[in-house]
């Protein structure tokens, strides 16, 4: 679903907390690329169905937004930045009417690359409900 991928990217580009955090718009879809400096923010589609309740099309989605930093401190309070930016707000989807966001599940893990380097990766998986506007 593009269009609230593009609204949690907004949602999360406008947040001056988070912005400062990262040093700047270092957001992306899937995965930090290789040439990119850390700290970063991934923003990945989990899962969603197509409610299918009433005449009305709603979807129910569930988006992973992270930090992936250079220690398990630095994700966590980028983390905490991404949660203020999204948990309880209403986006702008275009189409769509967003009534529900929330952070569903909380995840932190370290990983280490081939060359022995370890990154911490920290957020949590968020509920995105919409209906056709």
């Amino acid at each position: 679903m593009n269009a609230a991928g593009s609204a949690i990217y907004s949602a999360l580009a406008g947040h001056a907390g988070l912005i400062a955090a990262l040093g700047g718009t270092a957001i992306w879809f899937s995965v930090v690329p290789r040439d990119k400096a850390l700290p970063g923010v991934v923003i990945n589609l989990a899962s969603g169905i197509e409610e299918n309740l009433t005449p009305t099309r709603s979807v129910n989605l569930v988006y992973q937004v992270k930090a992936v930093a250079a220690t398990a401190y630095q994700a966590g309070q980028i983390a905490d930045q991404i949660d203020s930016a999204l948990h309880g707000t209403t986006l702008t989807v275009t189409g769509w009417g967003n009534f529900w966001t929330v952070r569903e599940s909380i995840l932190q893990y370290l990983e280490i690359d081939p060359a022995g380097h370890t990154f911490g990766h920290a957020g949590g998986e968020y509920r995105i409900r919409m209906a056709s506007a």
